[in-house]
């Protein structure tokens, strides 16, 4: 059986290994490029904002004219020409299917004790 020390040596074991596993350090690497990239940094935040407006236009049941919804498609465009950004999305998909995995393998087994026990 593991004390809490053991627990927490262990999970700073994984840490370690997760920073320095490639996908990470690539996610790392793109949140960086995109932080340093004052267009891309831009553009993230014209589209957070218009997107926040576009939202709350929906959960008020207002409508939604036709020329925000071309803003917010023109935004979205450009930001699928962004080297950065594009990037960012790539790694950051690598980055949470790997941090998934390793959430599904920590949960396996906590999953079966609660199982056991609920047969019990």
């Amino acid at each position: 059986m593991a004390d809490a020390p053991e627990l927490i040596a262990q999970a700073r074991t994984l840490g370690e290994a997760l920073a320095a596993n490639p996908v990470v350090k690539s996610y790392h690497q793109a949140q960086h490029a995109v932080r340093s990239d004052d267009s891309a940094q831009k553009l993230l935040k014209d589209y957070q904002t218009h997107l926040g407006h576009v939202q709350t236009l929906e959960a008020d049941q207002k409508p939604v004219e036709v020329a925000d919804k071309h803003k917010l498609r023109d935004l979205e465009q450009q930001m699928a020409r962004n080297d950065a950004l594009k990037n960012l999305m790539r790694y950051q998909a690598d980055y949470v299917t790997l941090m998934n995995q390793v959430n599904r393998a920590m949960d396996e087994p906590l999953t079966r004790l609660t199982q056991s026990e609920s047969r019990a």
